[in-house]
Parts: structure tokens; C-alpha cells; sequence
């Protein structure tokens, strides 16, 4: 039996050492909190446990995790749902499935939901051949477990081993999942078609989508340009479509399938409800313009999807290379295409952007805020690659470490940086995942997970909610010993804006207001800092009148922190509150029987129409304003009565006492 490991080890070291091994252009250790949670056994250790197959989370920071395990000498499907800062049992999700079940994926909802998907055999046909369905199975907010199972596709999948299922949830429980179907795999046993196969191996199949509405699945019809025409190359995990769904519930889809020289390309179609869009070329058939440009005879695989709320997208893709071909090694190029909305730039993709090339490279993982920023993440000759930008040539790679895997997978912070994990070794040589937290302004942690008992790894997911925060989930161990894995990484709130009155207000009446600061996991507290001192602490509402208590006249900083419940915080901008708490003040001068009184207030002003004074002569009526002058008629003691009033409304009476001589 392998020894123990540590299940997380949170790297601490120097900047320099950490500069060294991962790339000059790398800042200093984050000093914030260690926010990658030490990675959590969900099940096992077990033989039983084949391996795990995805992991999903929801804006809300809600969320879960899929694998296999035998039971009954068969494999079957279960989930654990992460809901309020904590993990479920294990859950059966195939229901009472007696066959086997392969090819799990999942999606996550708000609240909790998890939508799940697989292959099970359904039946023996004529042809003698197992013949396989698309099952689905949902467990909604609040529920205990899942629901009964309910078909995908109205017709079989074949034999299923083609569908490799890819999925993808909207927030409100709208899905879209993305397969194949090996229509006629022109082999001897199938009655001939008269289709030549493009290339040795290839076979006719079909590129389906499913909508699903939260209740029910509506299939759409084969996306792909030639169903039943054209053959294309025998599906893998490396050339199955790529899906995503925006927040609206608009999809996109990405599939390889081959042109008319039998070069396999990728090709897209948005998906409007169950309304496939047009379908658009991906990749480049040339490099160097489509006139003049030397032609692409190689395939073109592994898609990876960043979706945005306004449905802009941006592709990245591996292209082989070779000898006799444009390229000496595997390219990664990455393309976009602009919002749904947009009518000129949103109906077609640019031109792919060469990233870089590698005799390794792996498939990316990529990711896209509201603001266009771009996040790719892959494996390059054992190195860890990231690039962000806002897209093509802006796109800069940068060396991250080194990965024993190929695959690199990563989430984007809409503040800036992402969580991003690979598989790596720890200083004994034990295999590890190595997760690494990026924070706004170039901080960094980094952390290794691993299980109770070491051995192989397998089966790494990263998911993650939009807002920082993420699943990372692994299978680790032997064939004896397989433990499902998983960590939670929270990132700090997301920037939030603060409201404070303009132009002065009483004091009675300064009240300031701020939005809710994105934020995924557990209930936020707010806290008010006036002037450098907290004035109030762990506020679950956005709004607070401050106490007229020691708040004087005048201009006043303000600025509200966010915390989460792991002591990270964000603040807003700082604001500038005008307070005029206090009335206008007035004084009298006597000179001999010559009167002055002046009126005056240090904030917002002197409401000049308000004042009145009175010189206690028995002068009729009062004259206003700021300056006030009289002359008594005759000697004698006089209270002059002031009532005065602010630009903000505070007001006041002053009786001042005078006596005029000579």
C-alpha cells in the first residue's frame, strides 16, 4: 500500500523561489488567508470506485461532483452535491438501473440543482448488438435525491461508446447536452450504404443537441452540416463538441466533422432555444489568407468553449502538424466571436490567432468574464501555460510551473485572475494536483492537494462559479484503494459600488447605500468605516444611516468593507459624505445704537429667504439674510430674536441680548 500524504499542503515559500520555477514575469506570494480549502475524501478508500467524471458549480457557489463506482458487478452513476459550505453523502443517480452505466457528465444549477447524464444499454436489437440510451436524472433545490431517470433521445445512441456527453446548465435550470451517434459504422456487419469512407476508420455519424427546460428534454435535430452523408473520424475524447449556455439560456456548439477534402475541421452553430442558428466555420483551412495561404491538411480537434452572459464567445482549439504540413509540431489557436447581439460581428468567428506550437500539447481550458477578458489555460512540454487577454494576439503565454499531465484546466475571476489546477508531483515524488489561486493585482497562492493514501491520479476536474471560486475533484489511488477528492476554493467578494448623497445632507438624513457584492459562497457581512473608524460591523442589509453622535459639520471619507466567512474582504471606492449636522449660528455688534448681526453656517450655506430677524425695538416686520444692520432710536438693553435656517434645513432661534448707549 502506497504511504500517506498530506491532503493539502498550501506552498508558502519565497517570492524568489517561486519566481524561479515559475517564470520571471510572476509577482510575490499572496499574503491573504489560505482560501484552498484542503482537499476532502467524499468516498472511499474503495476498489469499487472506477473514477471521477466531472464536477459542476453554479453561480451561487453551489454545486457537485460525479464519478463510478460497481455495484452489483455493475457501474453505476453517483453524485455529491455541495450546498451551504458542505459536502452530501454519496448519491445514486441511475435510479434502480440494473445494466451498467458509462460516459457520466454533470451541470450545476442555482441552489443546488444538479442535472447528471450517461449511456446505459437498452436493449438487444436485431442486429445483435447492444444498443444504448441517453439518460438524465435532476436533483432540484431542497430535494433529498435525485429523480427517476428520464431519456435524453428519443431514439438509442447505438452502442454508446461514440456519445461522449458534454454539458452545460444555465443558472435558472435551462441545460443543453452535446453528443454523437455512430449511425453505420460501415463495417461488414452493416448492410452497405454506398457512403466511402473519407478516411480509413472513419464512420457516418451524427452530431446531436438536447435542450433540456428544467422539466423536460426537447431534442433538436443532427447540427452537424451533413448528417448521414458524410463520415467523420471515430469519436474520442479529444474531437467531441464542445457546449456552453449563456445565462439567458442561448447555447453555442462546437464540433469537428471534415470538409469536403476530407480534412477534419470545427464548425459551430448557435442554439436558440431548440432553434439551431447557422452553421459557421471554426477553424482556418489556410495559413495566410484564404487566397494566397498555404492549405491546412491536418485535423483540427479538441475545442474549448469560454462563454460569456452576452453570449460572446471565445474558441481554442489544437491543430496538428507534422511533416508535410504547415506546421512542425500540435498549434494551439484561439478565435471569437462577438455578442449574439452584435448584427455584424456576432454572425461569424475571426481569424484563429496561432498561440504556439508544442511536440505535446495539450487540450485548453479557457474562460471569459462580462468585460471580454480572456483566461487559457494548457500543458506545453511539461510546462503549465497560462494566457489572458482580451482575445487573440492580445493573449500572452506565461510558464506557471511544470505538470507530469498534458491538461491544464482553469476558471476566471471576474476581479482578476482565476483558479487554475494540474497534475504534478509533490518533493517525495508523490503524484499531487497542484491548484494555484491568481488574486486582482498579481497576487498568487498556491497549494498541493492529495488524498489520505497516495497513488495514481486521475479523472481531474476543475469547475468553477464565475465569481473566483471553484471545484477541484480527482480519483487518487490504486486499484485497491480509489478516493473520490475534493477541494473548494473561495475567492474574496467581487468589486461592489457604494452610493452616497450628493451635495450636503443634515444629519438627521445621511444615510449611504451599497449593491450587493458578488459573491458565490456563504452570507456576506458589511461593515461602514467613517473617517478611518467602524461605525458599524456584520450588516446583512445594504443600506445604514449613520448616528448623528459625533458627526460634525463637514466633509467626511466613507467606505464599506464586504467580509466572507473565510476573512476575506473587499471594499469599495472611497466616497465623500457632506454633512451639515449643526444650524447657521448668529452674533450681534453693537457700536454706540448702530447694530450688526451676522449670520452665518460653515457646511452647506445660509438659506438667505429663511432668516428673519427681530430687534426687540418694536420695529414691525424683520429683514433678512446674512448681514443684517440697524440703528436704535434711543438707548436702552434689546433682545434681538434671530431665526435662522440651512441650504439642508436645520434650523434654530437665537436671542441675543444687546444694549445700545449715547
Amino acid at each position: 500500500m502506497a504511504r500517506p500524504t498530506f491532503a493539502t499542503r498550501l506552498l508558502t515559500r519565497s517570492a524568489a523561489s517561486l519566481l524561479a520555477c515559475a517564470g520571471a514575469s510572476l509577482l510575490a506570494v499572496s499574503t491573504a488567508s489560505a482560501v484552498i480549502a484542503p482537499a476532502a475524501t467524499l468516498d472511499g478508500p474503495s476498489p469499487t470506485i472506477l473514477d471521477v467524471d466531472g464536477t459542476a458549480m453554479a453561480p451561487d457557489g453551489t454545486g457537485g461532483i460525479v464519478y463510478r463506482r460497481i455495484v452489483g458487478g455493475q457501474p453505476h452513476v453517483f453524485a455529491e452535491r455541495y450546498v451551504n459550505g458542505r459536502w452530501s453523502t454519496p448519491l445514486r443517480v441511475d435510479g434502480a438501473n440494473a445494466n451498467g452505466a458509462t460516459s457520466p457528465a454533470i451541470a450545476a444549477g442555482s441552489n443546488g440543482r444538479l442535472l447528471v447524464v450517461w449511456v446505459q444499454p437498452w436493449a438487444v436489437l436485431r442486429d445483435g448488438l447492444v444498443h444504448d440510451q441517453l439518460e438524465s436524472a435532476v436533483i432540484d433545490p431542497g430535494a433529498r435525491g435525485f429523480g427517476r431517470p428520464m431519456e435524453v433521445d428519443k431514439s438509442d445512441v447505438g452502442d454508446g461508446s461514440a456519445a461522449f456527453p458534454r454539458i452545460a446548465m444555465a443558472a435558472n435550470g435551462q441545460a443543453y447536452v452535446a453528443y454523437r451517434v455512430v449511425t453505420n459504422p460501415l463495417s461488414k456487419d452493416q448492410p452497405s450504404t454506398g457512403i466511402v469512407p473519407m478516411r480509413p476508420g472513419d464512420e457516418v455519424v451524427d452530431v446531436r443537441v438536447a435542450r433540456f427546460n428544467g422539466l423536460t428534454w426537447s431534442d433538436l435535430p443532427a447540427v452537424n452540416r451533413l448528417p448521414g452523408q458524410v463520415t467523420m473520424r471515430r469519436p474520442s475524447a479529444d474531437n467531441a463538441p464542445a457546449i456552453a449556455v449563456s445565462p439567458s439560456g442561448d447555447g453555442l456548439i462546437v464540433w469537428q466533422e471534415p470538409s469536403i477534402d476530407g480534412v477534419a475541421r470545427l464548425w459551430a452553430r448557435r442554439l436558440f432555444g431548440t432553434t439551431p442558428g447557422v452553421i459557421m466555420p471554426v477553424s482556418s483551412a489556410t495559413v495566410g489568407g484564404a487566397a494566397t495561404g498555404a492549405p491546412i491538411t491536418t485535423d483540427a480537434d479538441a475545442p474549448a468553449i469560454a462563454f460569456s452572459q452576452f453570449s460572446q464567445a471565445e474558441v481554442a482549439y489544437r491543430q496538428d502538424g507534422g511533416a508535410g504540413t504547415p506546421f512542425p509540431t500540435s498549434q494551439l489557436f484561439v478565435t471569437s466571436i462577438a455578442s449574439s447581439l452584435d448584427l455584424t460581428g456576432g454572425t461569424s468567428f475571426a481569424t484563429p490567432v496561432d498561440l504556439e506550437g508544442s511536440a505535446t500539447l495539450g487540450a485548453a481550458s479557457a474562460g471569459i468574464d462580462d468585460d471580454g477578458d480572456v483566461r487559457l489555460a494548457y500543458g506545453s512540454g511539461g510546462h503549465v501555460r497560462i494566457a489572458r487577454g482580451t482575445g487573440g494576439e492580445t493573449l500572452t503565454p506565461v510558464t506557471f510551473g511544470s505538470t507530469t499531465g498534458t491538461t491544464v484546466q482553469t476558471t476566471i475571476d471576474p476581479n482578476g485572475g482565476g483558479v487554475s489546477s494540474w497534475l504534478a508531483s509533490d518533493a517525495t515524488d508523490n503524484p499531487v494536483v497542484t491548484a494555484r489561486q491568481d488574486f486582482p493585482g498579481g497576487r498568487y497562492q498556491v497549494a498541493q492537494l492529495s488524498a489520505p493514501v497516495s497513488g495514481p491520479i486521475s479523472g481531474l476536474s476543475t469547475s468553477g462559479s464565475g465569481l473566483g471560486d471553484a471545484i477541484v475533484g480527482f480519483l487518487q489511488g490504486d486499484e485497491q484503494d480509489g478516493q473520490v477528492m475534493a477541494s473548494i476554493t473561495t475567492a474574496p467578494p467581487g468589486r461592489f459600488d457604494l452610493q452616497v448623497p450628493q451635495g450636503w445632507v443634515p444629519g438627521t438624513k445621511a444615510k449611504v447605500s451599497w449593491d450587493p457584492a458578488p459573491n458565490a459562497i456563504g452570507r456576506l457581512g458589511y461593515s461602514v468605516i467613517l473617517d478611518g473608524q467602524r461605525k458599524a460591523r456584520n450588516l446583512h442589509v445594504h443600506a445604514y444611516t449613520l448616528s448623528q453622535r459625533g458627526l460634525g459639520d463637514g466633509k467626511h471619507s466613507i467606505q464599506v468593507l464586504a467580509l466572507d466567512a473565510e476573512g476575506q474582504q473587499t471594499a469599495t471606492r472611497v466616497g465623500t459624505l457632506l454633512v451639515d449636522a449643526n444650524p447657521p449660528r448668529a452674533t450681534a455688534t453693537m457700536r454706540g445704537r448702530s447694530l450688526v448681526v451676522k449670520i452665518a453656517d460653515s457646511a452647506s450655506g445660509v438659506n438667505r429667504s429663511a432668516t428673519r430677524v427681530s430687534f426687540g425695538d418694536g420695529t414691525k416686520g424683520a429683514t433678512s439674510g446674512v448681514r443684517v444692520t440697524h440703528r436704535y432710536k434711543r438707548a436702552g438693553r434689546y433682545v434681538v430674536t434671530a431665526g435662522v435656517r440651512d441650504k439642508v434645513g436645520n434650523t434654530a432661534i437665537w436671542h441675543l441680548r444687546v444694549q445700545a448707549r449715547g
